[in-house]
């Protein structure tokens, strides 16, 4: 006759069964790992173009303020602002009438002047035979010679008059010293102009671009460098004419002004404009990555690969040339994240969809 199992017995293999049951049950919910799919690019040492790139405003080489030297009615403009002027070229002129009224004046007085000391001194050599003759005392002969000096000094003032006057009249036309471009007029037709007041200001034909760098910048940078510079698209180039050595109290920036060399049309080149200059600093050799696989959180980093796993290394920036920038933190060999690193984390387990070619320029 069999014994019947026991109440403890019967507990024991409960037990059993329910943890048996519980590790098998956590064992089928445990998931695999999540592998990131990416993709990886070999670093490499290569030699890269590199050049600094700043926005500049055009200015004009040199602004030169025409004005009268004589007060006046404004008669007559005979330019327009963005004309090309040569040397010579009639500018403005003043209603002449006044001045031409006062040359007239002081011609008479010197055909006046003129015939008084003619006549003194026609008269003086007759009394000076006379005297020499003894038929003329010499004080006689004095006063005549003083009044023929009076004649002679009045005649010459005369003439010293009419050429001040002259130079008035000529005066009231104002012309082009060099050649250049009409920046701006700055008085209308009929207006009152005083003398010495700016009518017409005209700018040499350079074109220029000045340009704020900074600190680190200005001490790659010299005198006679060669810059490319684009102005609404076109191209055009320059060198670097002047480099202050004094940086702008407000910017805290170093002024570089440059000459541009292959000019860009007068129509087309206004003052203030901004146009971008790109200075040439020659190669430089590195290992160079491509911008997007950089990431920053609070440091420069990019992703590698170890073990399948992701890897954090910190990196430091160095020379940019268009997508792609030199940096240091990387050996040859190592193989750098360069697509689906968006959302990786450190030590995410990575499989390597496929190897990239060598990134382009």
């Amino acid at each position: 006759m069999r014994s019947k199992p026991t109440g403890s017995f019967m507990a024991l293999v409960m037990s059993l069964t329910l943890m048996l049951g519980g590790c098998t049950q956590a064992a089928a919910v445990t998931p695999p790992e999540k592998e990131h799919l990416v993709q990886v690019q070999e670093a490499k040492e290569g030699a890269y173009p590199v050049d600094l790139r700043y926005t500049g405003l055009t200015s004009a080489g040199e602004l030169k303020k025409y004005s009268f030297k004589i007060p006046g009615k404004l008669t007559d403009i005979a330019v327009a602002k963005g004309a090309l002027v040569k040397p010579g070229q009639q500018l403005a002129a003043l209603d002449t009438a006044e001045y031409g009224l006062a040359v007239q004046a002081a011609q008479l007085n010197v055909t006046k002047a003129e015939k008084a000391y003619t006549e003194a001194r026609d008269n003086y050599g007759k009394l000076e035979k006379l005297h020499e003759a003894g038929a003329l005392p010499e004080a006689d002969l004095i006063k005549v010679k003083l009044d023929l000096d009076v004649k002679e000094a009045t005649y010459q003032q005369a003439q010293l008059e009419l050429e001040a006057k002259q130079i008035q009249l000529n005066d009231a036309q104002l012309y082009a010293q060099n050649e250049g471009y009409v920046v701006d007029i700055l008085f209308r037709e009929s207006e009152v102009v005083a003398a010495g007041y700016p009518v017409v200001v005209i700018r040499s034909p350079e074109q220029k671009v000045t340009v704020g760098l900074s600190q680190s910048d200005v001490q790659k940078v010299k005198v006679g460098d060669r810059v490319e510079i684009t102005l609404d698209g076109q191209k055009g180039t320059g060198h670097v004419e002047r480099l202050e050595a004094v940086p702008d109290p407000q910017t805290r920036t170093y002024t570089a002004e440059i000459l541009i060399t292959e000019s860009f049309p007068s129509e087309k080149y206004y003052l203030g404009a901004t146009a971008e200059v790109k200075f040439a600093q020659g190669e430089a050799a590195g290992i160079w990555v491509p911008l997007a696989c950089i990431l920053n959180d609070g440091e420069d980093y990019v992703f590698l690969v170890e073990e399948e796993r992701a890897v954090k290394r910190n990196i430091k920036l160095m020379d940019t040339q268009g997508f792609n920038v030199r940096v240091e933190g990387l050996k040859p060999g190592e193989h750098y994240i360069f697509s689906g690193m968006k959302s990786l984390k450190e030590g995410q387990k990575v499989r390597i969809q496929s190897e990239g070619t060598s990134h382009e320029q």
